[in-house]
């Protein structure tokens, strides 16, 4: 089995450190293009982040985007469930139906048990503890 972010919850990820990295208002453009996202997706991608609570989008002349909490406050599982939505098995692993439906499987109770130490995990590491680690060398700032 494979936990693995869809493109856009990698992006998501992608466009919060970079922002974290840089700590200031950065427009879609340069985002998209020092990110290494594609601009089609960024749009929508910052819309999701926004409606989160995470990114702060300015309009206009000058705008663009911003963390709108310290990264210190920003959880992975707040930036994988703003782009992703909730984590949650949704679909019984024996019988086909929802999971949840009717009396439990005999394996509902170990995957809410995993589902619930991923969480609690995701839960506990911040965005800025990756900030340093991972952000300079994949998006070194412009030296004069």
């Amino acid at each position: 089995m494979r936990l693995e972010l869809s493109s856009e919850g990698r992006y998501a990820m992608r466009a919060l450190v970079y922002l974290a990295r840089f700590g200031e208002r950065v427009n879609a453009d340069t985002i998209a293009a020092e990110a290494k996202i594609p601009r089609r997706l960024l749009a929508r991608i910052l819309a999701r982040l926004s409606h989160a609570g995470l990114v702060q989008s300015h309009a206009g002349r000058g705008g663009g985007s911003t963390l709108a909490r310290p990264p210190e406050e920003i959880t992975l599982r707040d930036a994988v469930e703003a782009a992703e939505g909730p984590f949650k098995v949704t679909r019984c692993i024996m019988k086909d139906r929802n999971c949840g439906e009717g009396r439990p499987c005999a394996m509902h109770d170990a995957w809410e048990e995993g589902q619930g130490a991923i969480l609690e995990y995701l839960g506990s590491q911040t965005l800025d503890e990756f900030v340093s680690e991972t952000a300079a060398g994949a998006f070194p700032l412009e030296t004069s």
